[in-house]
Protein backbone atom coordinates (compact mmCIF):
# COMPACT_ATOMS: atom_id res chain seq x y z
CA UNK A 1 0.00 0.00 0.00
CA UNK A 2 1.34 3.39 -1.01
CA UNK A 3 -0.31 6.22 0.92
CA UNK A 4 0.31 9.86 0.20
CA UNK A 5 -1.30 12.95 1.65
CA UNK A 6 -1.30 16.18 -0.29
CA UNK A 7 -2.70 19.64 0.04
CA UNK A 8 -5.99 19.84 -1.84
CA UNK A 9 -6.32 21.96 -4.95
CA UNK A 10 -9.32 23.60 -6.58
CA UNK A 11 -9.63 20.53 -8.81
CA UNK A 12 -10.17 18.37 -5.69
CA UNK A 13 -13.44 20.12 -4.84
CA UNK A 14 -15.66 17.28 -6.16
CA UNK A 15 -13.54 14.71 -4.31
CA UNK A 16 -13.84 16.65 -1.05
CA UNK A 17 -17.61 16.82 -1.51
CA UNK A 18 -17.95 13.09 -2.23
CA UNK A 19 -15.83 12.09 0.77
CA UNK A 20 -17.84 14.36 3.08
CA UNK A 21 -21.17 13.06 1.80
CA UNK A 22 -20.07 9.43 2.12
CA UNK A 23 -18.53 9.75 5.58
CA UNK A 24 -20.33 12.54 7.49
CA UNK A 25 -23.28 13.99 5.55
CA UNK A 26 -25.17 15.43 8.54
CA UNK A 27 -24.17 19.07 8.41
CA UNK A 28 -23.86 19.51 4.65
CA UNK A 29 -27.21 17.86 4.03
CA UNK A 30 -28.92 19.97 6.67
CA UNK A 31 -27.38 23.21 5.41
CA UNK A 32 -27.59 22.67 1.65
CA UNK A 33 -30.38 20.23 0.73
CA UNK A 34 -33.02 22.00 -1.39
CA UNK A 35 -31.42 25.38 -0.65
CA UNK A 36 -30.70 26.07 -4.33
CA UNK A 37 -33.22 24.99 -6.93
CA UNK A 38 -31.98 22.21 -9.23
CA UNK A 39 -28.65 21.95 -7.38
CA UNK A 40 -27.70 18.84 -5.42
CA UNK A 41 -25.97 18.92 -2.04
CA UNK A 42 -22.85 17.50 -3.72
CA UNK A 43 -22.81 20.20 -6.38
CA UNK A 44 -23.28 22.91 -3.74
CA UNK A 45 -20.48 21.46 -1.60
CA UNK A 46 -18.21 21.24 -4.61
CA UNK A 47 -18.83 24.93 -5.34
CA UNK A 48 -18.01 25.83 -1.73
CA UNK A 49 -14.79 23.82 -1.78
CA UNK A 50 -13.76 25.36 -5.10
CA UNK A 51 -13.86 28.91 -3.77
CA UNK A 52 -11.30 30.39 -1.38
CA UNK A 53 -11.46 30.72 2.38
CA UNK A 54 -11.33 28.54 5.46
CA UNK A 55 -14.09 26.15 4.37
CA UNK A 56 -12.55 25.37 1.00
CA UNK A 57 -9.79 23.43 -0.73
CA UNK A 58 -7.29 25.97 0.59
CA UNK A 59 -7.48 24.44 4.09
CA UNK A 60 -7.99 20.81 3.04
CA UNK A 61 -5.81 17.75 2.50
CA UNK A 62 -6.50 14.55 0.56
CA UNK A 63 -5.26 11.03 1.31
CA UNK A 64 -4.48 8.93 -1.76
CA UNK A 65 -3.86 5.20 -1.62
CA UNK A 66 -2.48 3.51 -4.72
CA UNK A 67 -3.98 6.16 -7.01
CA UNK A 68 -7.40 6.43 -5.33
CA UNK A 69 -8.51 9.32 -3.12
CA UNK A 70 -9.69 7.60 0.07
CA UNK A 71 -9.92 10.33 2.71
CA UNK A 72 -9.82 14.03 3.39
CA UNK A 73 -9.54 16.53 6.21
CA UNK A 74 -10.34 20.21 6.54
CA UNK A 75 -8.77 22.34 9.28
CA UNK A 76 -8.08 26.03 9.71
CA UNK A 77 -7.13 28.74 12.21
CA UNK A 78 -10.33 29.93 13.89
CA UNK A 79 -9.04 33.52 13.74
CA UNK A 80 -9.41 33.41 9.94
CA UNK A 81 -13.15 32.62 10.03
CA UNK A 82 -15.21 35.46 8.62
CA UNK A 83 -18.78 36.18 9.75
CA UNK A 84 -21.37 34.71 7.44
CA UNK A 85 -23.05 37.05 4.98
CA UNK A 86 -25.85 34.56 4.30
CA UNK A 87 -29.42 35.76 4.70
CA UNK A 88 -32.88 34.24 4.54
CA UNK A 89 -33.15 30.45 4.60
CA UNK A 90 -29.36 29.96 4.58
CA UNK A 91 -28.98 32.16 7.68
CA UNK A 92 -31.77 30.29 9.47
CA UNK A 93 -30.06 26.98 8.76
CA UNK A 94 -26.71 28.27 9.99
CA UNK A 95 -28.32 29.58 13.17
CA UNK A 96 -29.23 25.99 14.09
CA UNK A 97 -25.50 25.46 14.79
CA UNK A 98 -24.96 28.60 16.88
CA UNK A 99 -24.14 26.40 19.88
CA UNK A 100 -21.14 24.98 18.01
CA UNK A 101 -19.91 28.37 16.85
CA UNK A 102 -20.18 29.75 20.40
CA UNK A 103 -17.85 27.00 21.67
CA UNK A 104 -15.13 27.65 19.07
CA UNK A 105 -11.87 28.88 20.60
CA UNK A 106 -10.05 31.85 19.06
CA UNK A 107 -6.67 30.29 19.87
CA UNK A 108 -7.48 27.06 18.00
CA UNK A 109 -6.56 25.38 14.77
CA UNK A 110 -9.90 23.65 14.22
CA UNK A 111 -10.45 20.36 12.40
CA UNK A 112 -13.84 20.94 10.81
CA UNK A 113 -14.18 17.70 8.87
CA UNK A 114 -12.44 14.37 8.59
CA UNK A 115 -13.48 11.37 6.56
CA UNK A 116 -11.99 8.11 5.40
CA UNK A 117 -13.98 5.91 3.05
CA UNK A 118 -15.30 2.71 4.65
CA UNK A 119 -13.02 0.10 3.01
CA UNK A 120 -9.93 2.08 4.06
CA UNK A 121 -10.67 2.64 7.74
CA UNK A 122 -8.50 1.25 10.54
CA UNK A 123 -5.37 1.58 8.40
CA UNK A 124 -3.96 4.68 10.09
CA UNK A 125 -5.16 7.05 7.36
CA UNK A 126 -7.20 9.29 9.68
CA UNK A 127 -4.24 9.54 12.04
CA UNK A 128 -1.95 10.59 9.17
CA UNK A 129 -4.49 13.12 7.89
CA UNK A 130 -4.74 14.68 11.36
CA UNK A 131 -0.97 14.82 11.76
CA UNK A 132 -0.52 16.34 8.30
CA UNK A 133 -3.15 19.03 8.84
CA UNK A 134 -1.74 19.86 12.28
CA UNK A 135 1.66 20.56 10.74
CA UNK A 136 0.06 23.76 9.39
CA UNK A 137 -1.09 24.86 12.85
CA UNK A 138 0.47 27.67 14.83
CA UNK A 139 1.18 30.19 12.09
CA UNK A 140 -1.72 32.42 13.17
CA UNK A 141 -1.15 32.28 16.93
CA UNK A 142 -2.97 29.04 17.65
CA UNK A 143 -2.03 27.23 20.86
CA UNK A 144 -4.30 24.20 20.47
CA UNK A 145 -6.00 21.94 17.95
CA UNK A 146 -9.74 21.38 18.40
CA UNK A 147 -12.50 19.31 16.83
CA UNK A 148 -16.07 18.24 17.46
CA UNK A 149 -17.08 14.58 17.46
CA UNK A 150 -20.42 12.90 18.13
CA UNK A 151 -20.35 11.48 21.66
CA UNK A 152 -21.59 8.07 20.46
CA UNK A 153 -18.83 7.76 17.83
CA UNK A 154 -16.70 5.72 20.22
CA UNK A 155 -14.14 4.66 17.59
CA UNK A 156 -13.40 8.29 16.68
CA UNK A 157 -13.32 9.38 20.34
CA UNK A 158 -10.81 6.58 21.06
CA UNK A 159 -8.62 7.68 18.12
CA UNK A 160 -8.66 11.31 19.25
CA UNK A 161 -7.83 10.28 22.84
CA UNK A 162 -4.90 8.21 21.52
CA UNK A 163 -3.67 11.31 19.66
CA UNK A 164 -3.71 13.38 22.87
CA UNK A 165 -7.11 15.07 22.55
CA UNK A 166 -9.22 15.58 25.66
CA UNK A 167 -12.83 16.66 25.99
CA UNK A 168 -13.06 20.28 27.12
CA UNK A 169 -16.71 21.03 26.41
CA UNK A 170 -19.80 19.74 24.63
CA UNK A 171 -22.87 20.98 22.85
CA UNK A 172 -26.24 19.33 22.35
CA UNK A 173 -27.52 19.32 18.78
CA UNK A 174 -31.34 19.10 19.04
CA UNK A 175 -33.49 16.92 16.84
CA UNK A 176 -34.79 18.57 13.70
CA UNK A 177 -36.86 17.01 10.89
CA UNK A 178 -34.12 17.80 8.35
CA UNK A 179 -31.16 16.79 10.52
CA UNK A 180 -29.85 13.28 9.89
CA UNK A 181 -28.38 13.11 13.41
CA UNK A 182 -28.78 14.74 16.76
CA UNK A 183 -27.31 14.41 20.22
CA UNK A 184 -24.25 15.48 22.12
CA UNK A 185 -21.16 16.59 20.24
CA UNK A 186 -17.93 16.74 22.21
CA UNK A 187 -15.41 19.55 21.79
CA UNK A 188 -11.98 17.96 22.08
CA UNK A 189 -8.66 19.76 22.29
CA UNK A 190 -4.94 19.08 22.43
CA UNK A 191 -2.14 21.58 22.88
CA UNK A 192 0.19 22.32 19.99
Amino acid sequence: MTLSIRRASREDAPTLAVIELLTAPEFATFLLEDLFEDTSVGASLSTIYRRGGTDSHEWSWVANRDGDDVGAIGAYPVTLVQPSSDTGEAAERLAYFDGIREKMRADAFHISRLGVLEPFRRMGIARQLINTACESAGAHGETRVTLFVWEDNTDAVALYNALGFEQIDSVFIPAHPRMLRHGRSLLMSRPL
